[in-house]
């Protein structure tokens, strides 16, 4: 399981459900807001992180290459965002820097943890 988490001041949660739908349509994998826990006396049992995402299963390489596309692509067009992608203690942050360089750096560490289920 991938944890991805956005950065993108002013505009969060719009830039989230917006990377959302680009990962579901344009990488078609398994993307969802990341279940959070709400604080005691809650209405609810669970919430929804805002600026969190995670990805699901495994990630093949070209599922990798999809999924490194349709971040990159997303980083790119928002200057001041950032993504963060995160597998059990290891992570990476895509932020500045060419789209060529961004998109190896990110789909050569989804592929390094593609069986990764952590």
């Amino acid at each position: 399981m991938f944890h991805l988490t956005i950065d993108a001041p002013g505009s969060a949660a719009s830039a989230t459900n917006l990377l959302l739908e680009e990962l579901v349509r344009g990488a078609r994998v398994d993307a969802r807001h990341a279940p959070t826990e709400l604080p005691d006396g809650a209405k609810s049992g669970t919430g929804m992180a805002i600026a969190e995402l995670v990805v699901n299963g495994a990630l093949p390489a070209a599922v990798a290459a999809a999924v490194a596309s349709v971040i990159t692509a997303f980083v790119q067009r928002g200057s001041a965002r950032k993504v963060t992608i995160k597998v059990g203690q290891d992570s990476i942050t895509v932020q500045g820097g060419s789209k060529a360089d961004q998109r190896a750096l990110v789909q050569t560490f989804l592929e390094k943890h593609g069986s990764t289920d952590a």
